[in-house]
Protein backbone atom coordinates (compact mmCIF):
# COMPACT_ATOMS: atom_id res chain seq x y z
CA UNK A 1 0.00 0.00 0.00
CA UNK A 2 1.40 3.54 -0.79
CA UNK A 3 1.90 6.28 1.64
CA UNK A 4 -0.14 9.62 1.20
CA UNK A 5 0.50 12.64 3.80
CA UNK A 6 1.37 9.76 6.09
CA UNK A 7 -1.45 7.41 5.81
CA UNK A 8 -2.10 4.41 4.14
CA UNK A 9 -4.51 4.50 1.21
CA UNK A 10 -8.01 2.89 1.12
CA UNK A 11 -8.57 1.20 -1.90
CA UNK A 12 -10.61 3.90 -4.10
CA UNK A 13 -9.66 6.69 -2.25
CA UNK A 14 -8.51 8.74 -5.38
CA UNK A 15 -11.18 7.21 -7.11
CA UNK A 16 -13.97 8.37 -4.40
CA UNK A 17 -12.26 11.98 -4.72
CA UNK A 18 -12.64 11.56 -8.87
CA UNK A 19 -16.24 10.71 -8.33
CA UNK A 20 -16.96 14.15 -6.81
CA UNK A 21 -16.29 15.30 -10.34
CA UNK A 22 -18.35 12.81 -11.53
CA UNK A 23 -21.39 13.17 -9.29
CA UNK A 24 -23.18 14.08 -12.82
CA UNK A 25 -21.69 11.78 -14.75
CA UNK A 26 -23.29 8.30 -15.90
CA UNK A 27 -22.58 5.21 -13.72
CA UNK A 28 -20.58 3.72 -16.44
CA UNK A 29 -18.60 6.70 -16.39
CA UNK A 30 -17.86 6.57 -13.48
CA UNK A 31 -17.12 2.73 -13.45
CA UNK A 32 -14.55 3.48 -16.22
CA UNK A 33 -12.65 5.86 -14.06
CA UNK A 34 -12.50 3.60 -11.47
CA UNK A 35 -10.73 1.13 -13.39
CA UNK A 36 -8.78 3.26 -15.20
CA UNK A 37 -7.77 4.67 -11.40
CA UNK A 38 -7.50 0.91 -9.68
CA UNK A 39 -4.56 -0.16 -12.91
CA UNK A 40 -3.06 3.23 -11.82
CA UNK A 41 -3.07 2.31 -8.23
CA UNK A 42 -2.44 -1.48 -9.68
CA UNK A 43 0.98 -0.83 -10.82
CA UNK A 44 2.26 1.19 -8.12
CA UNK A 45 1.23 -1.81 -5.30
CA UNK A 46 1.98 -4.83 -7.52
CA UNK A 47 4.00 -4.56 -10.97
CA UNK A 48 1.07 -5.10 -13.32
CA UNK A 49 1.75 -3.98 -16.47
CA UNK A 50 5.61 -5.11 -15.87
CA UNK A 51 4.23 -8.40 -15.18
CA UNK A 52 1.64 -8.74 -18.24
CA UNK A 53 4.60 -7.41 -20.73
CA UNK A 54 6.86 -9.98 -18.87
CA UNK A 55 4.11 -12.71 -19.08
CA UNK A 56 4.92 -13.04 -15.15
CA UNK A 57 0.91 -12.66 -14.06
CA UNK A 58 0.43 -14.68 -11.44
CA UNK A 59 -3.03 -15.93 -10.68
CA UNK A 60 -3.37 -14.11 -7.21
CA UNK A 61 -2.60 -10.78 -8.75
CA UNK A 62 -5.59 -12.07 -11.37
CA UNK A 63 -7.33 -12.82 -8.25
CA UNK A 64 -6.92 -9.44 -6.55
CA UNK A 65 -7.77 -7.67 -9.77
CA UNK A 66 -10.93 -8.97 -10.07
CA UNK A 67 -12.27 -8.10 -6.30
CA UNK A 68 -10.84 -4.66 -6.85
CA UNK A 69 -13.24 -4.56 -9.96
CA UNK A 70 -16.47 -6.25 -8.28
CA UNK A 71 -16.00 -3.68 -5.17
CA UNK A 72 -15.88 -0.68 -7.76
CA UNK A 73 -18.98 -2.44 -9.36
CA UNK A 74 -21.01 -2.98 -6.31
CA UNK A 75 -20.14 0.07 -5.01
CA UNK A 76 -20.89 1.85 -8.59
CA UNK A 77 -24.41 0.20 -8.83
CA UNK A 78 -25.18 0.79 -5.46
CA UNK A 79 -23.95 4.18 -5.27
CA UNK A 80 -22.46 4.31 -1.46
CA UNK A 81 -21.16 7.06 -0.22
CA UNK A 82 -18.25 7.60 1.98
CA UNK A 83 -17.65 9.57 5.11
CA UNK A 84 -14.03 10.08 7.17
CA UNK A 85 -14.38 11.08 10.58
CA UNK A 86 -11.21 12.60 10.02
CA UNK A 87 -12.23 15.10 6.91
CA UNK A 88 -14.35 16.80 9.22
CA UNK A 89 -14.06 20.55 10.13
CA UNK A 90 -14.20 21.90 13.73
CA UNK A 91 -15.71 18.88 15.43
CA UNK A 92 -14.58 15.78 17.06
CA UNK A 93 -16.03 12.96 16.41
CA UNK A 94 -13.75 9.93 18.27
CA UNK A 95 -15.16 9.70 21.19
CA UNK A 96 -13.31 8.10 24.55
CA UNK A 97 -10.07 9.89 23.10
CA UNK A 98 -8.93 12.14 25.81
CA UNK A 99 -6.15 13.77 23.47
CA UNK A 100 -7.31 15.45 19.98
CA UNK A 101 -4.93 17.77 19.48
CA UNK A 102 -2.47 16.37 16.69
CA UNK A 103 -5.28 17.36 13.83
CA UNK A 104 -6.90 14.01 14.24
CA UNK A 105 -5.95 10.15 14.64
CA UNK A 106 -7.08 7.31 16.29
CA UNK A 107 -4.30 7.41 18.96
CA UNK A 108 -4.51 7.48 22.86
CA UNK A 109 -1.91 9.42 23.75
CA UNK A 110 -1.34 13.03 22.01
CA UNK A 111 1.96 13.31 19.83
CA UNK A 112 3.78 14.84 22.57
CA UNK A 113 3.59 11.88 25.25
CA UNK A 114 6.06 9.72 22.18
CA UNK A 115 8.99 11.34 24.27
CA UNK A 116 7.57 11.18 27.15
CA UNK A 117 6.42 7.46 28.28
CA UNK A 118 8.40 4.46 27.11
CA UNK A 119 8.54 3.38 23.73
CA UNK A 120 6.81 -0.24 24.67
CA UNK A 121 4.08 2.09 25.97
CA UNK A 122 3.97 4.94 22.95
CA UNK A 123 3.46 1.80 20.77
CA UNK A 124 0.03 0.65 22.17
CA UNK A 125 -1.41 3.98 22.57
CA UNK A 126 -1.14 3.88 19.28
CA UNK A 127 -3.47 1.09 19.53
CA UNK A 128 -7.01 2.47 18.92
CA UNK A 129 -8.81 0.11 22.22
CA UNK A 130 -11.91 1.78 23.77
CA UNK A 131 -11.86 4.79 21.10
CA UNK A 132 -15.18 4.60 19.28
CA UNK A 133 -16.86 6.55 16.49
CA UNK A 134 -20.56 7.07 17.08
CA UNK A 135 -23.01 8.48 14.23
CA UNK A 136 -26.64 8.58 13.07
CA UNK A 137 -28.69 7.17 10.18
CA UNK A 138 -31.54 6.37 8.34
CA UNK A 139 -29.70 3.70 6.15
CA UNK A 140 -30.80 -0.25 6.47
CA UNK A 141 -27.22 -0.78 5.25
CA UNK A 142 -23.99 0.92 6.74
CA UNK A 143 -20.80 -0.44 5.26
CA UNK A 144 -16.95 0.06 7.03
CA UNK A 145 -13.63 -0.30 5.56
CA UNK A 146 -10.21 0.48 6.90
CA UNK A 147 -6.45 0.15 7.34
CA UNK A 148 -4.65 -0.86 10.39
CA UNK A 149 -0.64 -1.21 10.28
CA UNK A 150 -0.15 -4.40 12.57
CA UNK A 151 -0.36 -8.11 12.67
CA UNK A 152 -4.30 -8.65 12.72
CA UNK A 153 -4.44 -11.55 14.84
CA UNK A 154 -2.89 -13.49 17.91
CA UNK A 155 -2.12 -16.82 18.60
CA UNK A 156 -4.66 -16.25 21.49
CA UNK A 157 -7.22 -14.01 20.36
CA UNK A 158 -8.65 -13.96 16.97
CA UNK A 159 -8.76 -10.65 14.06
CA UNK A 160 -11.94 -9.80 15.31
CA UNK A 161 -10.92 -9.18 18.86
CA UNK A 162 -7.51 -7.67 17.63
CA UNK A 163 -8.29 -5.88 14.49
CA UNK A 164 -12.25 -6.12 14.44
CA UNK A 165 -14.76 -3.33 15.12
CA UNK A 166 -18.07 -3.84 16.67
CA UNK A 167 -21.51 -1.56 15.83
CA UNK A 168 -24.20 -1.13 18.46
CA UNK A 169 -27.31 0.89 18.30
CA UNK A 170 -27.06 3.71 20.79
CA UNK A 171 -30.83 3.87 22.18
CA UNK A 172 -30.91 0.09 23.31
CA UNK A 173 -27.46 -1.19 22.80
CA UNK A 174 -28.32 -3.79 20.68
CA UNK A 175 -25.60 -5.73 18.85
CA UNK A 176 -25.41 -5.53 15.35
CA UNK A 177 -23.51 -8.22 13.49
CA UNK A 178 -21.58 -7.97 10.41
CA UNK A 179 -20.16 -9.75 7.61
CA UNK A 180 -16.47 -9.16 7.38
CA UNK A 181 -13.45 -9.83 5.65
CA UNK A 182 -9.81 -9.14 6.56
CA UNK A 183 -7.07 -7.96 3.79
CA UNK A 184 -5.02 -5.09 3.60
CA UNK A 185 -8.60 -3.34 3.90
CA UNK A 186 -10.93 -4.94 6.44
CA UNK A 187 -14.47 -4.43 5.33
CA UNK A 188 -17.76 -4.89 7.24
CA UNK A 189 -21.47 -5.13 6.38
CA UNK A 190 -24.20 -4.55 8.36
CA UNK A 191 -27.95 -4.79 7.50
CA UNK A 192 -29.73 -2.84 9.64
CA UNK A 193 -33.67 -3.37 8.66
CA UNK A 194 -35.02 -4.25 12.02
CA UNK A 195 -35.80 -2.26 15.33
CA UNK A 196 -36.20 1.47 13.72
CA UNK A 197 -38.69 2.53 11.39
CA UNK A 198 -38.18 3.04 7.68
CA UNK A 199 -37.04 6.32 6.80
CA UNK A 200 -36.28 7.41 11.07
CA UNK A 201 -32.81 7.85 12.06
CA UNK A 202 -31.18 6.11 14.66
CA UNK A 203 -27.76 6.42 16.15
CA UNK A 204 -25.15 4.19 16.50
CA UNK A 205 -21.97 3.35 18.33
CA UNK A 206 -18.57 1.73 16.29
CA UNK A 207 -16.19 0.71 18.59
CA UNK A 208 -12.26 0.48 17.20
CA UNK A 209 -9.99 -2.77 17.32
CA UNK A 210 -8.78 -3.20 20.55
CA UNK A 211 -4.74 -3.98 19.68
CA UNK A 212 -4.15 -2.66 16.27
CA UNK A 213 -3.83 0.74 14.60
CA UNK A 214 -6.18 2.26 12.26
CA UNK A 215 -4.38 4.97 10.16
CA UNK A 216 -7.62 5.22 7.86
CA UNK A 217 -11.07 4.57 7.85
CA UNK A 218 -14.71 5.68 6.41
CA UNK A 219 -18.20 4.53 6.87
CA UNK A 220 -20.47 4.13 3.89
CA UNK A 221 -24.08 4.39 3.13
CA UNK A 222 -26.07 4.29 0.33
CA UNK A 223 -26.56 7.32 -1.39
CA UNK A 224 -30.19 8.73 -0.57
CA UNK A 225 -29.72 8.03 3.21
CA UNK A 226 -28.97 10.37 5.39
CA UNK A 227 -25.72 10.44 7.54
CA UNK A 228 -24.01 12.69 10.27
CA UNK A 229 -21.35 11.89 12.91
CA UNK A 230 -22.22 12.66 16.61
CA UNK A 231 -20.00 15.02 18.07
CA UNK A 232 -18.21 13.76 21.43
CA UNK A 233 -19.78 14.67 24.94
CA UNK A 234 -18.18 17.68 26.84
CA UNK A 235 -18.33 16.03 30.16
CA UNK A 236 -15.43 14.90 32.91
CA UNK A 237 -14.31 11.18 31.93
CA UNK A 238 -13.58 8.07 33.37
CA UNK A 239 -9.97 6.67 33.20
CA UNK A 240 -8.91 3.53 33.29
CA UNK A 241 -5.29 2.87 33.55
CA UNK A 242 -4.34 -0.92 33.31
CA UNK A 243 -3.06 -3.83 31.62
CA UNK A 244 -3.50 -6.12 28.59
CA UNK A 245 -6.45 -7.12 30.64
CA UNK A 246 -8.03 -3.43 30.71
CA UNK A 247 -7.23 -2.84 27.42
CA UNK A 248 -9.45 -5.69 25.90
CA UNK A 249 -7.70 -9.40 25.76
CA UNK A 250 -8.54 -11.53 25.04
CA UNK A 251 -12.19 -10.47 23.51
CA UNK A 252 -13.26 -12.07 20.86
CA UNK A 253 -14.63 -8.72 19.76
CA UNK A 254 -14.10 -5.24 20.62
CA UNK A 255 -17.87 -4.75 22.66
CA UNK A 256 -16.71 -7.74 24.64
CA UNK A 257 -13.76 -5.92 26.18
CA UNK A 258 -14.82 -4.85 29.72
CA UNK A 259 -14.24 -1.45 29.75
CA UNK A 260 -16.67 -1.16 26.55
CA UNK A 261 -19.01 -3.21 28.36
CA UNK A 262 -18.86 -0.60 31.31
CA UNK A 263 -18.87 2.57 29.14
CA UNK A 264 -22.11 0.99 27.37
CA UNK A 265 -23.44 0.69 30.90
CA UNK A 266 -22.15 4.25 32.87
CA UNK A 267 -23.40 7.05 31.11
CA UNK A 268 -20.01 8.66 30.92
CA UNK A 269 -16.62 8.76 28.41
CA UNK A 270 -14.67 6.17 29.32
CA UNK A 271 -10.62 6.72 28.40
CA UNK A 272 -9.25 3.27 28.44
CA UNK A 273 -5.39 3.69 29.57
CA UNK A 274 -4.76 -0.47 29.37
CA UNK A 275 -1.37 -1.12 27.89
CA UNK A 276 -0.45 -5.20 27.53
CA UNK A 277 2.06 -5.64 29.88
CA UNK A 278 3.20 -2.10 30.68
CA UNK A 279 0.38 -1.40 33.80
CA UNK A 280 3.46 -0.43 36.00
CA UNK A 281 1.99 2.44 37.73
CA UNK A 282 4.56 4.87 35.73
CA UNK A 283 4.30 8.47 37.00
CA UNK A 284 4.74 9.69 33.52
CA UNK A 285 1.35 8.43 32.85
CA UNK A 286 -0.25 9.13 35.75
CA UNK A 287 0.90 13.01 34.91
CA UNK A 288 -1.12 12.17 31.57
CA UNK A 289 -4.27 11.16 33.35
CA UNK A 290 -4.08 13.92 35.61
CA UNK A 291 -4.07 16.29 32.62
CA UNK A 292 -8.09 14.84 31.78
CA UNK A 293 -9.39 16.10 35.01
CA UNK A 294 -10.69 12.63 34.90
CA UNK A 295 -14.35 12.46 37.64
CA UNK A 296 -13.52 8.69 38.36
CA UNK A 297 -9.70 7.43 38.12
CA UNK A 298 -10.01 3.60 37.98
CA UNK A 299 -6.17 1.77 38.84
CA UNK A 300 -6.15 -2.00 37.41
CA UNK A 301 -2.06 -2.11 37.11
CA UNK A 302 -1.58 -5.38 39.71
CA UNK A 303 -1.32 -7.93 37.22
CA UNK A 304 1.89 -6.43 35.60
CA UNK A 305 3.37 -5.72 38.95
CA UNK A 306 4.76 -9.80 39.39
CA UNK A 307 8.32 -8.33 38.72
CA UNK A 308 8.49 -5.55 41.01
CA UNK A 309 9.15 -5.87 44.82
CA UNK A 310 6.17 -5.16 47.19
CA UNK A 311 7.73 -2.09 48.75
CA UNK A 312 7.83 -0.32 45.55
CA UNK A 313 4.49 -1.10 44.36
CA UNK A 314 3.29 0.29 47.78
CA UNK A 315 5.69 3.20 46.64
CA UNK A 316 3.79 3.63 43.30
CA UNK A 317 0.97 3.17 44.03
CA UNK A 318 0.74 5.85 46.86
CA UNK A 319 2.19 7.63 44.77
CA UNK A 320 -0.01 7.59 42.40
CA UNK A 321 -3.04 8.25 44.36
CA UNK A 322 -1.97 11.09 46.07
CA UNK A 323 -0.96 12.84 43.10
CA UNK A 324 -4.22 12.08 41.38
CA UNK A 325 -6.16 12.96 44.46
CA UNK A 326 -5.45 16.22 44.41
CA UNK A 327 -7.97 16.95 41.16
CA UNK A 328 -10.97 18.47 43.13
CA UNK A 329 -14.07 16.02 43.59
CA UNK A 330 -12.01 12.78 42.09
CA UNK A 331 -12.86 9.22 43.08
CA UNK A 332 -10.09 6.70 42.78
CA UNK A 333 -10.77 2.86 42.36
CA UNK A 334 -8.27 0.69 43.30
CA UNK A 335 -8.70 -3.07 41.34
CA UNK A 336 -7.20 -5.98 42.37
CA UNK A 337 -5.52 -8.65 40.62
CA UNK A 338 -8.15 -10.98 39.43
CA UNK A 339 -6.00 -14.20 39.60
CA UNK A 340 -5.52 -17.04 37.62
CA UNK A 341 -6.99 -19.81 35.43
CA UNK A 342 -4.50 -22.11 37.21
CA UNK A 343 -4.47 -21.07 40.60
CA UNK A 344 -5.90 -24.47 41.72
CA UNK A 345 -2.96 -25.94 40.00
CA UNK A 346 0.14 -23.85 40.43
CA UNK A 347 1.25 -22.63 42.91
CA UNK A 348 3.82 -20.24 42.03
CA UNK A 349 1.07 -18.07 39.67
CA UNK A 350 -0.80 -17.91 43.03
CA UNK A 351 1.73 -16.83 45.25
CA UNK A 352 2.43 -14.27 42.55
CA UNK A 353 -0.90 -12.62 42.21
CA UNK A 354 -1.12 -12.75 46.09
CA UNK A 355 1.84 -11.04 47.15
CA UNK A 356 0.51 -8.09 44.56
CA UNK A 357 -2.50 -7.83 45.77
CA UNK A 358 -1.17 -7.81 49.64
CA UNK A 359 1.09 -5.03 48.18
CA UNK A 360 -1.57 -2.79 47.56
CA UNK A 361 -4.00 -3.44 50.48
CA UNK A 362 -1.13 -2.39 52.48
CA UNK A 363 -0.64 1.04 50.62
CA UNK A 364 -4.56 1.04 50.42
CA UNK A 365 -4.83 0.91 54.42
CA UNK A 366 -1.96 3.65 55.08
CA UNK A 367 -3.62 6.40 52.50
CA UNK A 368 -6.87 5.85 54.62
CA UNK A 369 -4.58 6.68 57.71
CA UNK A 370 -2.97 9.30 55.74
CA UNK A 371 -7.18 10.68 55.18
CA UNK A 372 -7.15 10.48 51.19
CA UNK A 373 -10.89 10.65 50.63
CA UNK A 374 -12.84 9.64 48.18
CA UNK A 375 -11.15 6.24 47.85
CA UNK A 376 -12.35 2.56 47.09
CA UNK A 377 -11.11 -0.70 47.12
CA UNK A 378 -12.13 -3.67 44.51
CA UNK A 379 -10.94 -7.06 45.98
CA UNK A 380 -10.13 -10.76 43.82
CA UNK A 381 -13.03 -11.96 45.64
CA UNK A 382 -15.47 -9.22 44.33
CA UNK A 383 -14.45 -9.65 40.90
CA UNK A 384 -14.89 -13.69 41.31
CA UNK A 385 -13.88 -14.83 38.13
CA UNK A 386 -14.63 -18.48 37.66
CA UNK A 387 -11.98 -20.88 36.37
CA UNK A 388 -13.36 -20.92 32.69
CA UNK A 389 -13.70 -17.54 32.57
CA UNK A 390 -10.04 -17.15 31.17
CA UNK A 391 -8.38 -18.18 27.19
CA UNK A 392 -5.57 -18.61 29.33
CA UNK A 393 -3.87 -18.28 33.00
CA UNK A 394 -4.81 -14.62 32.93
CA UNK A 395 -6.51 -13.20 30.26
CA UNK A 396 -10.52 -13.51 30.02
CA UNK A 397 -12.59 -14.63 27.69
CA UNK A 398 -15.79 -13.13 26.56
CA UNK A 399 -17.77 -14.66 29.61
CA UNK A 400 -14.72 -13.50 32.10
CA UNK A 401 -14.84 -10.11 30.51
CA UNK A 402 -19.08 -9.90 31.45
CA UNK A 403 -17.85 -10.88 34.95
CA UNK A 404 -15.32 -8.27 35.42
CA UNK A 405 -17.54 -5.93 33.76
CA UNK A 406 -20.56 -6.59 36.21
CA UNK A 407 -18.16 -6.36 39.01
CA UNK A 408 -16.87 -2.44 38.21
CA UNK A 409 -20.38 -1.30 37.37
CA UNK A 410 -21.38 -2.44 40.71
CA UNK A 411 -18.91 -0.89 41.90
CA UNK A 412 -18.66 1.88 40.17
CA UNK A 413 -22.52 2.66 40.81
CA UNK A 414 -21.84 2.78 45.02
CA UNK A 415 -19.38 5.30 44.07
CA UNK A 416 -21.53 7.55 41.93
CA UNK A 417 -24.56 7.02 44.87
CA UNK A 418 -22.21 7.76 47.35
CA UNK A 419 -20.62 11.06 45.72
CA UNK A 420 -24.24 11.76 45.20
CA UNK A 421 -24.82 11.52 49.37
CA UNK A 422 -21.74 13.56 49.74
CA UNK A 423 -22.65 16.16 47.75
CA UNK A 424 -25.71 16.34 49.19
CA UNK A 425 -24.36 16.57 52.87
CA UNK A 426 -21.42 19.12 51.91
Amino acid sequence: MKLLNNRRHLPYEDARTSRRNLAHSSSFAWLAEVFRLSLHCSQSTFPLWNALTQKQFRMRQLYTLAIVLLTALTECLGQTVWYDPMQTSGETYIHNQGWNEDGGNYHRFPDRAKGLVREKVWELACQSAGLAIRFSTDAREVSVRYVVSQPQSMPHMPATGVSGVDLYRADDMAFCFGSYSFGDTIRYHYTLDKGVAVGREAEYVLYLPLYNEVTCLEIGVPKASRFAFVPTVKKDPIVLYGTSIAQGACASRPGMAWANIVGRQIECPFINLGFSGNGKLESEIIDLICEQRPSIVLLDCMPNMGAIESDEIIRRMKEAVRRISKIPGVVILLVEHAGNSNALTYEAQVRESARCNAAQQIAYAQLQEEGVKNLFYLSREELGLAPDAWVDYVHPSDYGMAQYASAIVKKLREIIVHAQWTSRQS
